[in-house]
């Protein structure tokens, strides 16, 4: 079986499929000498590049495809789902490192770390005495997604002393308790709330969740973490808030595009934290999302399908 690896991803993935006899082809993330041979393959390990109608046409022998990682927006499921090809995830590896990466923004921009850092080199020792830094203990923050991730960064905000609150559309609060606020509907909540962290994924149908409108409804010192989608954030919005805004800060991980433009608006600005969609990307973290894409892949072949990493159950129906 002919296997294709789109983009860098740890050895312990690769040597586990060559260990099992399959042959391996290795694409960095920019190089497209990938196209060349799309009809040689048999399984697909992919992080970000698109997989849509026009890929399937040239990769006639593809049966299976495992995204490496658990978001899949670059990936067509119609197109997929016409060619009955499953699509498998990594399950539950990463949302440990991408709460911890999340809380390290929310530290960033609240201690000022960036900040004194850059000034520190610069010599302006002094500007301690601006008093910018605060405390996390009893600030409000509202996590939008309430899933792994959500639950995680909720308890390390915990641990912080924080004011907590949650919001999640697709969660019926009467039969999963928490002991959290629940926020049944966003718009009116918004003012009171120092941090916002978004953990939901993004559905290409639908339009950034945060806009001018949002952003309009937030108290000027609030702060936005995103380390899910860069789609989710209407960034010229954000950028004009900022701008207007010095006290409000905005912590992302992820663009729209990626990576961003050389010439972003968003590099002009100091009350901003940006990290490389690096969250998921701890050392621990990436061998464990390059392993089980490759069991994926190895499980299909052997009809041993874990049908709970499984995203379209129904071309088995």
């Amino acid at each position: 079986m002919n296997i294709l690896v789109l983009g860098t991803v740890h050895q312990s993935g690769i040597k586990y499929l060559l260990n099992k006899s399959y042959k391996v082809y290795e694409f960095e993330d920019q190089n497209l000498n990938y196209k060349e041979n799309l009809g040689i393959y048999d399984g697909l390990i992919v992080k970000m590049n698109k997989i849509d109608s026009e890929f399937l046409k040239q990769a006639k022998n593809l049966k299976v495809i495992a995204r490496h990682g658990v978001g899949y927006n670059n990936i067509d499921i119609s197109a997929i789902n016409e060619k009955k090809i499953p699509l498998f995830i990594t399950g539950d590896v990463n949302s440990t490192s991408v709460a911890e990466h999340t809380l390290g923004l929310i530290l960033d921009i609240t201690k000022k770390i960036s900040l004194y850092d850059r000034n520190v080199r610069k010599n302006n020792f002094v500007i301690r005495n601006s008093f910018k830094s605060r405390d996390l203990e009893n600030k409000k923050i509202l996590i939008c997604g309430f899933g792994r991730i959500g639950k995680k960064v909720s308890q390390f905000c915990k641990a912080f002393s924080m004011n907590i609150s949650i919001y999640d559309k697709y969660l019926d609060f009467s039969k999963n308790p928490t002991e959290f606020n629940v926020v049944d509907n966003l718009e009116g909540s918004l003012s009171e709330f120092d941090f916002i962290s978004i953990h939901i994924p993004f559905n290409n149908s639908e339009k950034a969740l945060i806009d001018k409108n949002f952003l309009n409804n937030l108290k000027d010192t609030c702060s936005i973490i995103n380390t899910s989608r860069g789609d989710l954030v209407n960034e010229s919005d954000m950028f004009i808030h900022l701008q207007n805004n010095k006290n409000f800060y905005y912590g992302t991980d992820v663009f729209n595009p990626e990576p961003p433009l050389e010439n972003s608006e968003l590099f002009k600005l100091d009350n901003i934290v940006m990290t490389p969609h690096s969250a998921a990307y701890t050392s621990e973290c990436v061998d464990k999302m390059s392993l089980y894409s490759a069991i994926n892949i190895d499980n299909f072949f052997n009809k041993k399908i874990d049908s709970s990493l499984l995203i379209n159950k129904e071309i088995y129906n």
